[in-house]
């Protein structure tokens, strides 16, 4: 991204975030470890002050390597399909590289499209079940105020058809837009 920040919905958003959990799982587990190596040294025992601060440093640690591990399962949009949407997706309000969770089951959506309540969605893999997750997308922006449509495409063919007749609708109010495009952001990784 040319020195910019890579912020959540940007291209390429996985692959940084895999990055930067590597390091900060790396860190978190490195402080505890030494903490105790410190201990031991000082007082030639396991049995000290610093142990009991180094296991207790342990917990945030391991959820950090469970944030890693989420990360590391995800793949983001792949080149091809980026390649092929960046055009029609590019004056929209968009956003790449999104994994859902809702309460059953978790989805990557690498790219998302949203304009005047209308949000679409490209999943790269099939799932039986997209309709479960297109409830729970709207379900989301109803409890926040918005009355929203979703569909999520598992066909590439089909998410640039209808990105071709999004652009068509009438102008959108961009506050609304980027208003569901917080809402979204606010379900996924």
């Amino acid at each position: 991204m040319n020195g910019q920040k890579i912020k959540q919905g940007d291209y390429g958003y996985i692959s940084h975030k895999k990055k930067t959990e590597i390091i900060k799982t790396i860190l978190f587990f490195a402080i505890p470890l030494s903490l105790y190596i410190a201990g031991y040294m000082t007082t030639k025992s396991r049995l000290n002050l610093l142990t009991i601060v180094a296991i207790l440093g342990m917990l945030p640690a391991s959820k950090q390597l469970v944030s890693l591990i989420m990360y590391l399962k995800a793949h983001g949009i792949s080149d091809a399909d980026y390649s092929a949407v960046k055009d029609a997706v590019t004056p929209l309000c968009n956003s790449y590289d999104n994994i859902f969770t809702t309460y059953e089951k978790t989805y990557e959506v690498p790219s998302v499209v949203i304009r005047n309540g209308n949000v679409c969605g490209y999943v790269a893999k099939p799932y039986k079940d997209l309709k479960k997750l297109e409830d729970h997308i709207t379900e989301c922006a109803k409890k926040e105020g918005y009355q929203i449509n979703t569909k999520i495409f598992d066909k590439l063919e089909s998410y640039q058809t209808r990105l071709s007749s999004i652009k068509e609708l009438e102008d959108a109010t961009p506050e609304k837009d980027q208003a569901v495009r917080t809402i979204l952001h606010e379900i996924t990784l």
